[in-house]
């Protein structure tokens, strides 16, 4: 069910506030042996409630014949919950299940787009390979969950998202802004290691400039959380974990939470200057309007350092490049 309440102060206030609340079946995909002909099959994953709140303020703080601001705020806010689950799923897609946050709704009580990470303990300072927690447990003290393991690193989407647009007027001309806000979700760095084997770089594939801070002597596991490049067995060896399954050291290392950060950032997503022409102008033209504008997109974000400048919401691999256009619009 939807409550909403819709409000109009004075001559340049409206206001719409929203709750609502629903229980749906979550559709997951279930993974098959390759002998069944097809990779996966969608069932249903469990119960999932979903209660969240949705806000729009928009107001005129100033308004003249020849001057005007206009303000819009929204904001919402969503909370996801698994009540109640319906399958049965393998310790190997329930552990892939937690690392990735896909299909994560296997757990109830949490988020359905939660994620876990392996528990990273520091690098070893005579090889700089990496180190965990939680994987020495024995058998006995194992319950059979892979999340006892492992350790929960948040959700992959914000809990708050939130935007602002402005505009102001000044006789002919008006300056337009819109601004995006995502607080809370979190994301694991891509693995710097990635186009690195055996030692030795891809020599085909750029390699990201993280590798410089990488461990190189002992004393560097005081100041850097970057394996060393993996030569010997440190590294290469597998580690062999309560439930018998098997994991390389560099590789729970690439999905432990060593790698995890904030995702969230403030964003301007444009920019528009416009020009409109006055009537006597138009007249003069033969057109009924006529008006021309430059817009910027995607001006300038500001999330975590160690993005390194990349974009969260492109998984932290790429940047969204700067557009800029012009145009003009005649009517006739």
């Amino acid at each position: 069910f939807n409550y909403g309440v819709d409000l109009q102060l004075f001559r340049g206030i409206t206001m719409v506030l929203e709750y609502y609340t629903r229980e749906t079946n979550a559709i997951v995909d279930q993974k098959l042996s390759q002998e069944n002909g097809i990779e996966s099959f969608h069932v249903n994953g469990g119960i999932i409630t979903n209660k969240g709140i949705e806000y729009t303020l928009n107001f005129t703080p100033f308004s003249r014949e020849n001057f005007a601001w206009t303000v819009g705020l929204n904001a919402s806010k969503n909370w996801n919950e698994l009540v109640a689950k319906r399958r049965e799923i393998s310790p190997s897609e329930l552990r892939r299940a937690y690392l990735a946050g896909d299909n994560a709704n296997v757990r109830p009580g949490y988020p359905i787009d939660g994620f876990w990470s392996y528990d990273f303990a520091g690098l070893d300072p005579e090889t700089g390979a990496p180190t965990f927690n939680k994987l020495d447990i024995t058998s006995e003290e194992y319950s059979g969950d892979p999340a006892d393991l492992l350790v929960y690193s948040g959700e992959k989407t914000p809990y708050f998202t939130g935007g602002i647009n402005t505009r102001l007027r000044y006789k002919s001309f008006s300056l337009g802004a819109d601004f995006a806000l995502l607080l809370g979700s979190k994301m694991r760095l891509p693995n710097p290691h990635e186009s690195v084997a055996f030692g030795l770089p891809d020599p085909i594939l750029n390699l990201t400039k993280d590798l410089t801070k990488r461990w190189k002597k002992t004393g560097d596991e005081k100041y850097t959380s970057i394996p060393g490049l993996p030569i010997g067995k440190a590294y290469t060896q597998a580690m062999t974990m309560p439930d018998n399954a098997m994991v390389t050291p560099l590789n729970a290392w690439a999905q432990s939470d060593a790698l995890v950060v904030d995702a969230s950032f403030f964003r301007c997503r444009q920019i528009m200057l416009t020009w409109n022409a006055a009537r006597n102008i138009c007249k003069k033209l033969g057109v009924s309007s006529l008006s021309v504008n430059g817009v910027m997109n995607n001006v300038f974000v500001i999330a975590n350092k160690r993005l390194n400048g990349f974009d969260p919401e492109l998984g932290g691999k790429e940047v969204q490049p700067r557009i800029f256009s012009l145009g003009v619009s005649v009517g006739l």
